[in-house]
């Protein structure tokens, strides 16, 4: 089975295939006072122009002829070369998976609500409570 190298997409069949060719996405950092910087966005594939190299500031270095890593959590391989600028794609992703707090099940909040009328649902109040002025009316 014939695969597209560009787009993956299987099936094809020679000159039947109109593939939109690579699509590039920027790559996205944030800079954290004291911590340095943090990549929140590594699309599959993406361009870097060469002043970047020159730039003190880029946070990338090259451990290998064909591979750039960036802020210690992205390894791209060099692919090609055009207009000035270097086409990467993505090699490994070395940041913490998102965390993601997913929605309770009925069971799950059906818990928290037996649990929480097993403490306070004995309809007084939590803490005692005592009446400082109390006036006597006539």
């Amino acid at each position: 089975m014939a695969v597209c190298a560009t787009c993956r997409q299987p099936g094809i069949t020679p000159g039947a295939h109109a593939c939109p060719g690579p699509q590039y996405a920027d790559i996205v950092f944030t800079r954290h006072r004291g911590q340095g910087i943090t990549v929140d966005t590594a699309p599959p594939r993406t361009r870097i122009a060469l002043q970047a190299f020159a730039d003190r500031y880029a946070y990338l270095h090259m451990p290998a002829p064909d591979r750039i890593v960036f802020a210690d959590q992205v390894v791209y391989r060099i692919t090609g070369y055009a207009d000035g600028a270097l086409e990467l794609e993505l090699v490994e992703d070395w940041r913490p998976a998102p965390t993601v707090q997913l929605p309770l099940t009925d069971e799950q909040a059906e818990e928290i609500k037996t649990r929480w009328k097993e403490r306070h649902g004995n309809g007084q109040a939590v803490h005692p409570v005592v009446v400082l002025n109390e006036e006597k009316q006539p």
